[in-house]
């Protein structure tokens, strides 16, 4: 008799848990990113309190970039036991996400812990501050489907575009190179070389016909000679410094290619840490046998 009512008990209880369950609201959630660390039983929150779980994925939706949805489970049991009974502005009296509510939710992928690498699904409402609130609610796979957002590393990747400054970099060096050798300093130097050769001609001239005017005006002739002299030497080195061999040009293009590099290797570093982010503290495996 005994095993008879546990037997019962237990098939009432399943029942009964069974159908509570089946009570339960599901979402689809579509994140166009690496979900490495989100697990099936994984808990999504709301704001930061647990109020369900993640249920399973749907694989195969798509080949390329392929995005996974991800069906969520939100546990009324929770719910009840942490929402207020008046003046809810979240959720219904039986436990559930108003309609209008369901359109401003927003999924995005947090990161629990870098040791662990552990992500879950925190959900935030919107209320329009982002303009993008949708006036129906979408079906996937016989589930609504909410809105998400990128993740912290997500956003940091796509901010920081290594690649995109890597490119402009290249196209910098490319264009510096190529206006540089379009420059003809030769004719640059030859034609500023007759124009000094010309004025100081003229100063010649003009200080042997006007020097009894005074010798203020000597000594200005005298000074305009000197300063053309240091201009004609500066245009000489110039001329140097921009030559196809020269250490400037090598020194410049080899600073750029090397700023190139750094950004690609910057953004591989990124985007690791976006798959794995407890690589960072785990480091370089040892090679060593024990």
């Amino acid at each position: 008799m005994g095993a008879i009512v546990v037997l019962i008990g237990f098939a009432v209880f399943t029942g009964g848990f069974s159908s509570f369950r089946n009570q339960n609201e599901r979402f689809v959630l579509v994140f166009h990113e690496n979900m490495y660390g989100l697990y099936e039983g994984g808990k999504v929150t709301l704001n930061g309190v647990r109020i369900g779980r993640v249920e399973r994925f749907f694989l195969g939706d798509a080949i390329e970039d392929a995005p996974v949805p991800v069906l969520v489970e939100i546990n009324r049991k929770l719910v009840h036991r942490h929402m207020v009974d008046t003046g809810n502005e979240i959720f219904d009296s039986e436990g559930r996400f108003k309609k209008d509510i369901v359109k401003t939710l927003v999924g995005q992928l947090i990161q629990e812990s870098f040791v662990t690498g552990i992500l879950y699904i925190n959900l935030t409402t919107d209320n329009g501050q982002s303009g993008e609130i949708q006036p129906d609610i979408n079906e996937l796979h016989g589930y609504p489907e909410l809105k998400t957002k990128d993740s912290i590393f997500a956003e940091l990747s796509e901010k920081i575009n290594f690649e995109k400054m890597s490119t402009q970099v290249s196209k910098l060096l490319e264009v510096a190179t190529t206006r540089l050798d379009e420059l003809d300093f030769g004719a640059l130097q030859s034609d500023f070389a007759q124009s000094n050769q010309a004025l100081r001609e003229f100063l010649n001239t003009f200080s042997e016909n006007y020097s009894s005017l005074g010798p203020n005006l000597s000594e200005a002739s005298t000074q305009a000679k000197l300063t053309m002299k240091d201009i004609s030497s500066l245009s000489k080195t110039l001329n140097l410094m921009v030559q196809p061999d020269s250490e400037l040009r090598f020194q410049f293009s080899d600073t750029l290619r090397d700023v190139s590099l750094t950004s690609k290797s910057l953004k591989r570093l990124a985007e690791l840490l976006e798959r794995n982010p407890q690589a960072f503290l785990i480091g370089k495996p040892s090679n060593s046998k024990e």
